[in-house]
């Protein structure tokens, strides 16, 4: 691979990175201002979030099934300020505890706005995988072949899903999204209402040079706001979503960040093209699971392009705003 192909998946966020972690307690007071939303405000942004169409879908038909998925509605949404832990960076965060019925959003125009999820798209494709039976367990592999020489050394081999996880080998869940069909990939995604549930760029569109390292989620066709990124986390892990226990289970065993006493990180960086980063998971403690997304969509509020936006910068600031709720 030459260094502009390189240099394309490495601005388009296949970087690898560790997840961080932090504590998480759903219903804790904010150190942060924090100001109730009105009664409109909430009542819009579940009224909308989960529902956006794009107008360019496969056909009239697939846009009314989506159109007629029951998106979760996230109850008790509060307003807060965490400008200064976003150092000047646009973009928003997404808190909620299901069990509770309470969350804060950061931004609520960017959280209801749609975009590639890119890597954090590998927690909903590692669950079909499962429940189509392309993927036995953390153990299963999808057969390197030993000719194509990647980017990074830890996708030159046979790796497990535990590894093809961890360190978001594209080729890996390539195989595994096309061992799903996309017959079964448009209804699973419809079932959860996935964003705008469009996949009919299934090769992709180009993003990456090459057929293995391409996919509809990769700054293609299907797109997702955070709002509805936990929406649909809410709707896997409160067991609202065809998946079993024992799938669940395995994504967990693969999402897994950092187990301390009293609590467990789990969750999924992703990078698109500039202007798009993700950190996507949840925390588990005292049996609540407290549900978060957070995405960079500049790469600064004051116009400076020496910042480079990724995955990690979304992890290190979601990491700072846990880290000061108390």
């Amino acid at each position: 691979m030459n260094s502009k192909m390189r240099n394309k998946i490495l601005s388009s966020g296949l970087v690898i990175g560790l997840l961080g972690s932090a504590l998480v307690g759903c219903g804790q007071t904010q150190n942060a201002a924090v100001n109730s939303v009105g009664g409109n405000t909430a009542q819009t942004a579940n009224q909308t979030a989960g529902q956006t169409i794009n107008q360019e879908a496969v056909n009239d038909e697939a846009v009314s099934e989506v159109q007629q998925s029951e998106a979760v509605a996230l109850e008790g949404l509060e307003d807060v300020d965490y400008s200064s832990d976003f150092e000047g960076i646009n973009g928003c965060a997404v808190f909620y505890c299901a069990v509770q019925k309470q969350g804060q959003v950061y931004n609520m125009d960017i959280a209801q706005k749609e975009a590639s999820h890119c890597s954090t798209f590998k927690i909903v494709s590692t669950l079909m995988g499962l429940h189509e039976g392309v993927l036995k367990d953390v153990n299963t592999t999808m057969g390197y072949d030993g000719k194509n020489q990647y980017p990074f050394d830890a996708w030159n081999t046979d790796l497990n899903l535990k590894d093809a996880f961890a360190s978001s080998c594209v080729w890996y869940f390539r195989k595994v999204i096309d061992g799903v069909g996309q017959e079964k990939t448009a209804e699973m995604l419809k079932d959860l209402g996935y964003g705008n549930c469009d996949i009919s760029q299934w090769q992709g569109s180009g993003t990456n040079g090459t057929p293995d390292l391409d996919g509809f989620w990769l700054e293609s066709s299907l797109k997702i706001s955070p709002m509805e990124q936990v929406q649909v986390l809410v709707k896997i892990f409160e067991e609202q979503a065809v998946f079993t226990e024992e799938e669940r289970s395995t994504l967990k065993d693969v999402m897994l960040v950092e187990e301390n006493e009293g609590y467990k990180v789990y969750g999924k960086t992703g990078t698109g093209y500039g202007d798009n980063a993700w950190f996507v998971g949840f925390v588990e403690k005292n049996g609540e699971n407290e549900y978060f997304a957070l995405r960079l969509n500049e790469e600064s509020l004051k116009g400076e392009k020496s910042m480079t936006i990724t995955g990690g910068k979304a992890k290190e600031i979601a990491l700072k705003i846990i880290a000061n709720r108390k």
